[in-house]
């Protein structure tokens, strides 16, 4: 695993991937072949892959990513909920959504804001030097609970390197689909990461 930090949202951990697959190839190759639809052009009377880059991309990450991989191909720094992948409505392009969960003392306003009986994310247990810690709600609700988050959206439309596919099978398939997935987690830490810094920031 990484050593995550504030420019570290997410990471494609190969090796795990690698070690852990039936085929000793990859994990994530046996999630693509489970889904061959889902990177065949739906519109061609003849198959083949999917036409755009934007879309190609959405359907890697998310396979890659939970709940469809658990864990996943990509992983998700613990202090974030998720990381998805999304196409504008209106004209196709790619947006990067990142889903940070607030605790009452980084939305800020002093104590008397929340009182003590307010419960908040429920966090795991700190390890010596642990900054990233994975939120939950709360186990037992004792009264009222104020659970918090911030989506911080980046655009994706002027990313270089998106792949369009060439094939929607097979190893070109995994080979493809990794590139795609290793580009988008490049761009969500160089677009979002600094933001996500300045949310968090102390």
């Amino acid at each position: 695993m990484p050593e995550w930090h504030d420019q570290l949202l997410v990471y494609v951990d190969d090796q795990y991937d690698q070690e852990n697959a039936d085929d000793r190839v990859s994990r994530y190759g046996a999630y693509l072949r489970q889904r061959p639809d889902e990177f065949r052009d739906g519109w061609s009377d003849e198959p083949k892959p999917i036409s755009t880059a934007e879309e190609f991309a959405v359907h890697a990450w998310r396979v890659a990513t939970p709940p469809v991989m658990a864990p996943g191909y990509v992983r998700v720094r613990p202090d974030l909920h998720r990381v998805t992948l999304h196409r504008d409505e209106d004209d196709g392009s790619l947006y990067a959504e990142v889903h940070v969960p607030l605790r009452h003392h980084d939305i800020g306003g002093g104590p008397k804001r929340f009182p003590y009986a307010w419960q908040d994310w429920d966090t795991e247990t700190a390890l010596a030097g642990d900054r990233y810690l994975a939120h939950f709600e709360p186990r037992t609700l004792r009264q009222t609970a104020v659970l918090a988050s911030a989506v911080v959206r980046v655009s994706g439309r002027e990313w270089p390197h998106l792949i369009t596919p060439t094939a929607y099978e097979g190893r070109t398939l995994l080979d493809e689909a990794r590139q795609a997935v290793f580009t988008v987690a490049q761009h969500v830490n160089d677009d979002a990461g600094p933001i996500v810094a300045r949310i968090l920031a102390d």
